[in-house]
């Protein structure tokens, strides 16, 4: 082959390779909380008044009820892994309260999770309850 002829086939191959990687990304599905794993940040005060214990309440992804709640994120974390593929490639959607509500240890298991989850390319949500249903911000 000629020298102009492979730089031409060489362009059009990276010109299609381009446009693939686009349309990919373009129709990646961006997660969504209906599909995903949806938790509730249970303050720990707000939790001993009906002699409870505050963590990361779980709402149940097939049964759509309230599940366990886990005071630890390395513990939330154990039981996310074991949830449907369909369910993790959705991330985890956290539904908080007013700042105040939480204890420093609390805001810093907040940001462990995030962290934790960070590493392992798991998607985090949180919003506030006065927020819902728009204030959804995506956690580094």
């Amino acid at each position: 082959m000629r020298p102009i002829r492979v730089a031409r086939s060489l362009g059009v191959v990276k010109t299609l390779l381009i446009l693939l990687v686009t349309a990919a990304t373009m129709f990646a599905a961006e997660p969504t909380r209906q599909d995903g794993l949806s938790i509730h940040l249970l303050p720990d005060r707000v939790a001993k008044i009906g002699g409870g214990h505050g963590g990361f309440t779980v709402t149940d992804p097939e049964t759509r009820e309230r599940g366990a709640t886990y005071a630890e994120p390395k513990e939330l974390l154990a039981y996310f892994q074991h949830l449907p593929m369909s369910v993790q490639l959705n991330g985890i959607w956290i539904v908080t309260t007013h700042p105040s509500s939480y204890s420093e240890g609390e805001k810093t298991k907040l940001k462990a999770l995030a962290a934790t989850c960070g590493e392992k390319k798991i998607p985090v949500y949180v919003c506030r309850a006065s927020e819902l249903p728009e204030g959804w911000k995506r956690l580094e």
